[in-house]
């Protein structure tokens, strides 16, 4: 790895940021590194490398350098040494043409080899070296602790020392919080390794997915199978993640092979290889990571036992997935879909308590439109109500917005405005003092918000703020949070999305023992409910005059006294069903009394401009 050295740019800000995440990782983590990569992370890390000179050295050299250059340094190279070709477009080459056409001239040039298409080759070299100045190449063994110092510090691979940067420029603001740490995310440098042994095959697992390469997936899918069925394995993990802070879990090589499992069973499936999604899945469900995905690696159980003709063994395991406490909301109405089905006479005489509950149905209203497209597999477009191509959800809108829909508002949100309101609402709550859930001060929500743990560790606030909610404040309470921390990044919420008044407007239509429920949802399965949730959010305000935003300082009265309607719309297109987790969120929706229903839109020849029909 090569590293163009500015002599311009003041460093001081760049080695501050880095020196600070080093030595919160080194007083936090030294025992996950041995005696020589601390040494090396005590001698100042990037002086380990080797200075170059402006000579060129190999041919590999000259390739790997090339490619510190900016595309400003790649125009100029390519203008002094005459190399520009013409493009059919006229438009400006991109990066990768200029340097192809740089490294055709240069390699020319470094075999010896004469071409008149190579412009003032001679001169190639020597403008390379010029325009890279003093580089200084890291050492492979500096780079690899590079990396595994910023994993540690950020435990996610999707931030690295940018985040300091953005931080320091003002583009991204972070909640405060407070990083309490009781204990190690990695016990030994063994777990560590083992860690880093398994994201090493999810990424090649990940480009062996992307090329359709079978035999590479494969060897992937046995690793991870091997590594789950150790009995050590499951031993390690249950006593450093199942009693205590089992969020941290997603930390462990477990938790990444249990990943990869998972992606080679639905490719097996692809392939209809049943028999071995089975015993995969088997492997899956016989350890104790990842309880989330349970319902999931359940549901597939039974269906892939069902194509291979086990039925009667496909219903014993919806059934004894029913009893598992740790599956929920879309998987347990789909096992349990799956139990009413298989266990018709004569192989279960009697039905269970919860057939009564899944016969309910929402109220269906079908609308028709003139369609764009009527292939199956795509999504279907339609002339809306204004001759406008449209979605189905647009569609939709369309028709509640008018008389015959009920002259209704609406936003097509499907969870995004549930997320917001969640964020808003239950702010407090999410960034409050929790031991081991904050890390570092980039961090959106806390570790354990998509676990069990988020509602367990925080239970007498979660029912002190859904107290308030349920009593009316909703309104206040955004408007509060809105004015604190307008701006700041949060999980799920979108800032930009809605005005508060538009929100407070919302909550107030939709009631606060509803917006209570499902706060209160949310919290218990973040990670399973965050989707699925009906397209449209409906609101309708029966007074005759909206009054202005609630501040949070004053005019108590403000939106207090607003009273209004509000309604929850599944969309479905003229080849789209409903799935597990939609029939969920309607079923809990329904249970909470909360009105919701399904608009189906059907094709129809158009006759006339205006005849949509309802």
């Amino acid at each position: 790895m090569h590293r163009k050295i500015d002599p311009h740019q003041p460093p001081h800000k760049y080695l501050n940021n880095f020196t600070y995440l080093l030595r919160i990782v080194l007083d936090r983590d030294s025992h996950l590194f041995d005696g020589k990569e601390l040494d090396l992370l005590a001698s100042g890390f990037f002086t380990v490398g080797d200075k170059l000179d402006k000579g060129l050295h190999s041919e590999e050299d000259l390739r790997e350098r090339m490619h510190v250059l900016t595309v400003p340094d790649l125009r100029h190279i390519v203008s002094i040494a005459n190399l520009k070709r013409r493009r059919a477009d006229n438009s400006p080459p991109k990066r990768d043409e200029l340097l192809d056409w740089i490294w055709s001239a240069a390699k020319d040039e470094y075999l010896h080899i004469s071409s008149k298409t190579c412009g003032d080759s001679a001169a190639v070299t020597s403008l390379i070296s010029e325009s890279l100045g003093l580089c200084v190449r890291i050492s492979s063994i500096a780079s690899f602790l590079n990396w595994r110092v910023q994993r540690l510090f950020f435990l996610y691979g999707e931030q690295d020392l940018s985040t300091f940067l953005l931080v320091d420029m003002g583009t991204i603001k972070y909640p405060s919080y407070v990083c309490n740490q009781t204990r190690k995310t990695f016990l030994t440098r063994e777990a560590l390794l083992a860690y880093e042994q398994a994201l090493e095959i999810a990424q090649r697992m990940d480009v062996a997915v992307e090329e359709s390469d079978m035999q590479s997936i494969e060897s992937c899918v046995k690793q991870s199978s091997l590594y789950i069925r150790s009995q050590e394995t499951n031993k390690t993990f249950t006593n450093n993640y199942v009693s205590e802070d089992p969020f941290l879990a997603r930390f462990s090589a477990a938790w990444v092979f249990a990943t990869i499992g998972t992606v080679g069973v639905s490719i097996l499936e692809r392939e209809r290889r049943y028999a071995e999604a089975v015993e995969l899945l088997r492997d899956l469900l016989g350890q104790c990571c990842c309880p989330g995905r349970r319902g999931y690696w359940t549901t597939r159980l039974s269906i892939d036992l069902e194509h291979l003709g086990l039925k009667d063994e496909s219903l014993e395991v919806a059934e004894s997935g029913l009893n598992d406490s740790r599956i929920r909301h879309g998987d347990r109405v789909a096992l349990q879909r799956r139990v009413l089905r298989l266990g018709k006479p004569p192989r279960r005489w009697k039905k269970p308590s919860f057939a009564k509950t899944l016969s309910k149905t929402c109220k269906e209203v079908i609308i028709t439109g003139r369609p764009l497209n009527c292939q199956t597999g795509m999504k279907s477009r339609f002339y809306g109500y204004d001759d406008n191509r449209c979605s189905v959800e647009e569609l939709a809108l369309q028709y509640y917005a008018g008389d015959a829909g009920g002259a209704w508002q609406g936003v097509h949100s499907e969870s995004g405005i549930w997320m917001t309101l969640f964020a808003l609402l239950m702010w407090d709550v999410i960034f409050a003092d929790v031991p081991n859930v904050f890390w570092h001060p980039f961090q959106a929500a806390p570790l354990d918000l998509k676990t069990d743990a988020f509602c367990l560790i925080r239970e007498s606030l979660i029912e002190a703020q859904l107290k308030r909610i349920q009593g009316g404040e909703a309104a206040q309470i955004l408007a509060t949070m809105w004015s604190k921390y307008f701006g700041t990044i949060c999980q799920g919420l979108n800032w930009e999305r809605h005005s508060l008044h538009e929100l407070q407007i919302m909550v107030c239509c939709l009631g606060g023992p509803e917006l209570a429920t499902i706060c209160r949802l949310l919290a218990e399965d973040y990670a399973g409910l965050s989707g699925g949730m009906p397209d449209l959010f409906l609101w309708k305000p029966l007074n005759s005059e909206v009054p202005c935003s609630l501040c949070d300082d004053g005019c108590p009265n403000a939106l207090s006294s607003l009273a209004g309607e509000a309604k929850l719309v599944e969309v479905k297109g003229p080849r789209d069903r409903l799935s597990e987790q939609q029939r969920a969120w309607i079923s809990i929706l329904m249970e909470a009394g909360i009105d919701v229903e399904v608009c189906k839109v059907k094709e129809k020849p158009m006759t006339s401009k205006n005849d949509h029909g309802s």
